[in-house]
Formats: C-alpha cells, structure tokens, sequence
C-alpha cells in the first residue's frame, strides 16, 4: 500500500513539476525588473526582461490587453499584481522545488524510510494547499481592477489556453 501510494505520489509530482520548473533557479538570482519591464520569471525564449527578440512575451501581453480590452491604467495594474504575486510565489515554489529532491533522495534510498516519505508528502501538501490560497487572493485582487466581462474572459483563457501557472497572467 505504501509502494503505492509513493508511487502515485512520484507520478503526481512528474506531473505538477513543469509547472514549478522555474522556481529552481538558484535563490540568488538578481531581483526582478521593474513592473513595466515585461518582466516573467524562468528560463527559455520569452521570459524575463522584455526586448527586442526577446521572444513572445511582449506579444503575449499585447494579445491579454486586446483579448480583455484593458484600458493602459488597467494594464500597468494588472502588471504591479503580477510582479507581486510572482514575489509572493516564489518562495513557495522554491520550497517546493527542495521537497521533491528531498522526497526524491528519500524515494530512490536502498532502505527509504517510509515515514519521511510521508512527512515529506505532507510538507508538498502544504505548499500546494499555501498556492492556492495565494492563487484564489491574486484572482479577488485582479478582480477588483477587471469589469464582469474581463473577469470572465481572463478565466475562459486560462481555461482554454494555458495562461495559467507559468504561462502568462494569472
């Protein structure tokens, strides 16, 4: 029964964990850019400070502001909540990212102690259960900045499309 459930617990966080892939980078990284930078954290073609060839994240605002008809007062506060709820995550993510390499030393031990195992599923409980509690604040707080209509459009995008946890606005 414990095989079992660690290995649906392994199988849970291969899942969950490109979701969080960019919460490894080392906790020494420079602060993030400015709000009005096009800042996105992680790494790849489209994150980080906004530019020339720099990838799609330019793009991908324009198309969120024309998709929701964002006014440019709605557009730079949406911008301030995002850089905040990225610095609020961050923590929670790299928290995260700690617990599944410590679960995954656990796991793979020629005698893991089954125990720990547990403790550690816990402690991802927990975080998960700190992201979402976060993620539902972020939405109330964009909520209060969009219209009925954008609030609705935002979440048959997020829905639909992926601008969810890694991807966009959240």
């Amino acid at each position: 029964m414990k095989k079992m459930i660690a290995s649906a617990l392994m199988t849970g966080l291969l899942c969950v964990g490109s979701v969080t892939g960019w919460a490894a980078e080392p906790a020494s990284a420079p602060p993030p850019p400015a709000a009005d930078a096009g800042f996105m954290p992680g790494q790849g073609p489209g994150r980080g400070p906004g530019g020339a060839g720099r990838g799609c994240m330019g793009d991908r605002r324009q198309l969120m502001k024309q998709r929701l008809n964002l006014s440019d007062k709605q557009d730079a506060r949406l911008r301030e909540l995002q850089q905040a709820h990225f610095s609020e995550i961050a923590p929670v993510h790299q928290e995260l990212s700690r617990l599944r390499g410590e679960l995954a030393t656990e796991s793979v031990r020629k005698k893991s102690d089954e125990k720990r195992i547990s403790e550690i599923a816990v402690q991802i409980g927990r975080q998960h259960e700190k992201l979402a509690q976060l993620e539902s604040r972020h939405l109330k707080e964009l909520s209060t900045v969009l219209d009925q209509k954008q609030i609705d459009t935002l979440l048959k995008m997020r829905a639909q499309h992926g601008f969810g946890k890694g991807r966009g606005w959240r």
